[in-house]
This record gives C-alpha cells, structure tokens and sequence, in this order.
C-alpha cells in the first residue's frame, strides 16, 4: 500500500502533526561522521590516469566473435586501496571495482578506486568480456526489504552510462549476472556474445557510433546499484572523433591526456569513512566492517532523522534512506588531493559521481589562512578573490553548440537554482580552465550546493564554523563538503602554447544533428500547443515524479504518467511499461515535478534536447498542469545533447527525444523476454531514489 504525501499531511493534521507538501524534515544532529581527515596533505595527490595514477585498460589479444573491434577483459574484485590521506589514522579501504586484466603500462600493478579507464574512438566497436570475482558478502550492510535485493549480495550489471547500444549491452537492472552463474530475467548477454563464456562472465559490446564525449560504466544491479556505486564500482569512458582531434593543433584545445596532454579527467564523490570507535558511536555497524578507513552508509531508517509516514510494519533492521550525503570528498578516487599544475590552459573533464549531492563548483584563490577559505559571517560567502572562469565546451552528449563562459564565483542562488557550474549527480563538464596569471597561488575547487538540492538542511553541509551543523569542523581538516581539491599553480615549464581560438562565438564541429531546431534559450512559438512541432513530434506524453510513502512508512520516489495508479500517480518499477516507443519516433515528454526535490533524470539509449521548463501548481494538479508562470528556455550550458536532466521542484520539464536503436551491428537483438522489446529505462539518478522505486521501464520496439 502507498500513501501520497498529501494524503499523509491529511493524516498527521488531523492529529496535530501536519507537514508541509514541498520540503522535509531533516536530522537536527549527523548519525556518524569521518574522522578528522587534513585537507590537501602535501602528499595527497590528485591521482592521474595511467601506470602511476588510475589503471587504464588496453585491449587483450582475443578475437571478438562478430567484429575486427577490439576486445577487454575486465575484472569486478574486492581489493583495498588507500585513499585517505597517509597523515591519517585511516588504513587502506575495502572497494569494489573494475580491473582490467591489461593495463596501460603494467608491471603488477594494483588494482586501484576508479580503475579500468577506457579510452575508444569513434566508429571502432569494443567488445568487453566482464569477470565477476566479487565475495558473497557485500562491504555495505544490504536492506532486503526493496524490490530485487533479497538476492545475492554480489550480482553486478554493467551500464555504460550515455552509450548507444543495444539493449542487451545496456545493463539495465534485469541484465545481473553473479559469479555462481545465476542470472537475471533480461541477461541474455552470453547467448547472443558468447555462448561459451564461463559462469561469472559477462559479454557487452559497444558499437561507439557517437561524436567525442565524456561517458562512463557503472554497476546498475537491481536492487543494490546504490550500494555498488558506492563501494567503487564506477570508471570513466572516453569517446574520441576527428572532429575533437582538429581543435587541437590550429584551435588550442589541450592535448589528450593519453598523450600527455593537459588534460585532466575529475571525478568527483562524497564518502564516510569508519574511524576507531566505531561500534560505540554506531553499535547497528556490522563488526566485520570496522576496520578503520573502511567505508560507512546509513543503513538504518531513523524516525528522528527522516519522515516516517503511516505504518502498521516495523520498519527492516538494515533499511534504505531517502538520500546519503557524505561528509568527506573525494576527486579521482583520493581524498581532499592536492594537483600541481602549470600557469598554462587545461582541460578538465569532470563527472559528478556522488550518490545523492549536487555541486556548484566554483574556484577560488586560497587566502592563506588555516582553511583557505574565508567567509562571510553574515552571508556564508567565501570574500577569497576569484580563479579563473570556466570556458564549457560540452556537457553529456559532446560539445555545445557555443561554448559558454561562467564566472567561477558565483554561489548558489536559492531563487534562481543557479550558481557557477550547478551539476547534479551524473552530470559532466567540457572546461577549458586557464591558470596563467596565478602563478605561485593555490586554487580551491569550492562547492555550496544544498543537500538535498534545492531545499537542503545545513547538517548535510560541512565546514569550520557551520553555524547549524553540530559537527565541529577543525580548520584545515574534515568534514568538509565544501571544499573538494585544491590547484597549486606553478610556472610555465612546458612550451608555450598556441592562442585560443576556441570562444563562445566558436561553432563547435562534429554534433550529432538537432531534432528539428536547435537547442535554444528562447521558448519557441509553438510551446504553448507542443502537437504542432517542428521536430515531427507524433507523440507528446505527460509524465510524473512523485514521492509518498511505502509499506514500511519510509518515503519513497515513484515515475509516473498522468493517469492516476492508486492513491497517486506514481508507478513501481515492475510495474507493466507505460512508455512504450516506436522506433525511430520523435517523442515530447512534459515531466510534472510534484516532489520537493531537483530529480536528475537520465535516459537510457538517448540523448534528449531541452526545450523548456514552466512553473505549474502542485496542490491541485489532477493531470493537467495549471501552469503559474511564463515558460523559460534551457540554461546556456544545456544548449546541446543531454542524457541527464536537472528537474526542478513544481515545474514541468519539456525535452524531445529520437528514440533509434544502434543500426549496423553484426548480430540480431533478441526481444526482452520481459517486455517483448528493446528494454532499456529511465530513471532518476540520485541513486536512493532511484532504487526505491523512482524507475521505470522504457520498451522501444
């Protein structure tokens, strides 16, 4: 049985306890925090890419069965790695992830957090034959209570995140396999790659019929990707064309980081860590996982730090949360690092891997004292001089078709949900940085955004002096959520470069072409009637987010269409597909946010244009948006190919979608023996959410 929201409020009034619709109650106090770990130890690196820094993987010698592709062999292990700082208590932290069997220079080298980094070229397929070594016990406490946990805790799926491929190689969340040779409902991967593989492999094959961008793999198991992300099972994928390569010699662009480029791949997280003590602080920690430095996750739902709605079931021992913030970052899988660079040009490839917490980055100049950062008391605003803008070149689906310049100290504005760089969890960035005239100066990547986004509560935010946050932060050590890494700017010892030619007047090359019209910050004409359209458009939908509460009272995040499914709107993941798409149609989907919270919704198999977004009235939405307000446009920065939306709370989102399937393979798609069609999904990426149950399948066909 599920409640609304607004029926819960209904409840609770009544007895004197009401609620309001958007917003939630947050914890007064932390449930366990890291230890005080010191901020950009001078032995902290930023890890690279390559045999020094993060493994990257090269193709083994095995023929793949239907192409002249290249092939991987990629490992999914438990290993240990010491990514907290050496200055610290803290030893080594158990990880799940990817090793790649070859590894870009290797000599014995060990398997590390973020490992397996692919770099592919457009238009070569890769074939990847995944081994799956993982223990039977998960290194997070596994709540069995949700749909699809209550089996093996090491099944793994591989979902190469913005790819176009066939559905058998998207590893969606039926697409599990575990080491015993147990497999979920849609796996069909072996039976179609290779009908010979051994019980804990896996067979993807990745066409990479795509323009340069930044994508990435990660776990997507039904039921536990939250926790497997989490443990480590996440690396970065690189999509290179000819069109990129010629911005780099006549243009500027920096050169490629497997060349030894200035380019600088950043992915970022948020993680807690077990400190000694541990079993007191939080007794319901499992004792096998107390190991200083190992990882720590909420896995207990307590009424007292999230809403509870109405019940007559207690509530599961080991239980999700509605979100999980850390207290600590980390940037390419260290904490806190230090990166020397050059007073020259980079190029920062960024990726927002956190669970649950957006970031508004921004960079400023380390004033010297003990944090490096000096607020305002009144506003909470750093008074540090600004770095250097951000030039953004391209988000998720390649280049803008303009790049935008972004001022690098602008906060998080609580009335527009802007900032500098805003970037919900699995969104990336294209940027050009230019470090040249900071010479001798450090640079702190600085993030303010709420968590949760946008209505956040000041104990998920963490730094020296939080006046609401019970946590003491020590200047210059965690927790800290604000401050993310630090650029020590040296001189210029490399040759000089070559002038910038790439502006924001700059037409980028090589984009994928536009449905119809281009991405535009103005709302076009025909927005108000959305089935008169120049994009050829035959089908509009008009889809749903919605929270309420599940069988337990714990809340809970649903998709939905605008049909009502019960007491709200909000269908369970398994429940019978409502998007169901033609192939090769052009579909407008209106996204109503009934929620209080920003979703990043991301889409399987396509990449979508933002058309607008359009304040509507929540309380009384029956179906039909009774819009309160003028539409606006994209922001600047999402004028171009979006697999990840930022969705904002009572507003309807409008993005258009192609919806091909990869042509030209060398083999037949089977049907999903699910769905009867090419089953892929979308869902929200705030990993909570979307395991509980905020999913929904998308059946193309």
């Amino acid at each position: 049985m599920r409640f609304t929201r607004r029926e819960f409020i209904k409840t609770t009034a009544a007895g004197g306890a009401g609620l309001m619709v958007l917003g939630r109650a947050r914890p007064a106090w932390a449930f366990y925090q890291s230890p005080a770990l010191k901020k950009f130890d001078s032995a902290q690196l930023l890890r690279g890419v390559g045999p020094t820094g993060i493994p990257v993987a090269v193709p083994d010698t095995v023929q793949p069965a239907f192409t002249k592709g290249l092939h991987y062999t990629i490992n999914i292990s438990e290993f240990s790695d010491q990514i907290c700082p050496g200055s610290s208590p803290l030893g080594p932290t158990r990880l799940w992830g990817y090793d790649p069997t070859n590894a870009l220079g290797d000599a014995g080298q060990l398997p590390k957090h973020l490992g397996g980094i692919i770099v592919a070229n457009r238009g070569t397929p890769i074939q990847i034959t995944f081994r799956n070594n993982l223990p039977p016990t998960h290194i997070i406490p596994v709540d069995t209570s949700i749909p699809g946990a209550n089996q093996a805790q090491n099944r793994t799926a591989v979902h190469l995140h913005g790819g176009l491929v066939p559905w058998i190689s998207d590893g969606g969340p039926f697409d599990w396999w575990a080491p015993g040779g147990l497999s979920g409902e849609s796996f069909l991967n072996n039976s179609v790659l290779n009908p010979g593989a051994a019980g804990n492999e896996a067979e993807y094959f990745y066409p990479n019929n795509q323009s340069a961008r930044l994508v990435w793999y990660h776990d997507h198991a039904w039921g536990i990707t939250r926790l497997n992300a989490y443990a480590g099972i996440a690396s970065a994928y690189v999509i290179r064309d000819l069109a990129e390569a010629g911005l780099i010699a006549p243009d500027g662009l920096p050169d490629y980081v497997e060349h030894g480029g200035y380019e600088i791949p950043l992915v970022i997280q948020d993680k807690i860590f077990v400190g000694d003590g541990i079993l007191v602080a939080d007794p319901t920690w499992p004792q096998a996982l107390s190991a200083p430095g190992s990882l720590w996750y909420a896995h207990v739902y307590e009424p007292r730090l999230y809403k509870l709605g109405p019940s007559k079931l207690a509530l599961p021992p080991v239980s999700c949360v509605p979100e999980f913030f850390g207290d600590t970052m980390l940037a390419n899988g260290t904490v806190y690092p230090v990166a020397p660079v050059e007073a020259r040009r980079y190029r920062l490839r960024v990726l927002n891997a956190c669970n649950a917490r957006f970031l508004n980055l921004q960079l400023y100049v380390d004033d010297g004292s003990p944090d490096g950062i000096t607020l305002n008391p009144k506003t909470l605003v750093p008074t540090n001089a600004k770095g250097p803008d951000f030039l953004v070149i391209g988000a998720e689906g390649g280049f803008l078709k303009n790049p935008v310049l972004v001022p690098s100290n602008a906060p998080f504005n609580p009335v527009t949900l802007g900032g500098s760089l805003v970037t919900a969890p699995a969104e990336r960035w294209d940027l050009i940085v230019d470090f040249k005239g900071f010479e001798n100066q450090k640079l702190i990547l600085y993030n303010d955004a709420p968590a949760p986004f946008p209505v956040g509560s000041p104990t998920n935010d963490y730094f020296p002096g939080a006046p609401k946050n019970p946590t003491i932060t020590t200047p210059g050590y965690g927790p800290n959520t604000r401050q993310i890494m630090r650029f020590d700017v040296g001189a210029l010892v490399s040759p000089a470069e070559p002038a910038l030619a790439i502006t924001t007047a700059t037409r980028m090359p090589g984009l994928e072409p536009w449905l119809g019209v281009e991405p535009s910050a103005t709302v076009p004409q025909w927005f108000a009637n959305p089935r008169k359209n120049p994009f050829g458009a035959t089908v509009v939908r008009m889809l749903t987010l919605n929270e309420a509460f599940d069988q337990y009272g714990r809340l809970i995040q649903l998709l939905g269409t605008n049909v009502p499914a019960g007491a709200g709107f909000g269908r369970a993941y398994t429940d019978p597909p409502t998007e169901n798409v033609v192939a090769g149609a052009t579909e407008i989907w209106q996204i109503a946010n009934l929620t209080g919270d920003t979703h990043p919704i991301h889409f399987h198999l396509v990449n979508v244009q933002i058309v607008a977004r359009q304040p509507f009235q929540v309380g009384n939405f029956n179906g039909v948006p009774n819009y309160i307000g003028p539409a606006r446009g994209p922001n600047p920065t999402e004028l171009g190919w979006k697999e990840t939306v930022q969705m904002h709370p009572g507003e309807v989102t409008t993005v258009v979608a192609r919806f091909d399937l990869p042509g030209g393979l060398p083999f037949q798609v089977p049907a999903s023996p699910r769905t009867g069609g090419n089953e892929y999904v979308w869902h929200c990426h705030i990993l909570e959410h979307e395991e509980h149950d905020m999913m929904r399948p998308l059946v193309v066909g």
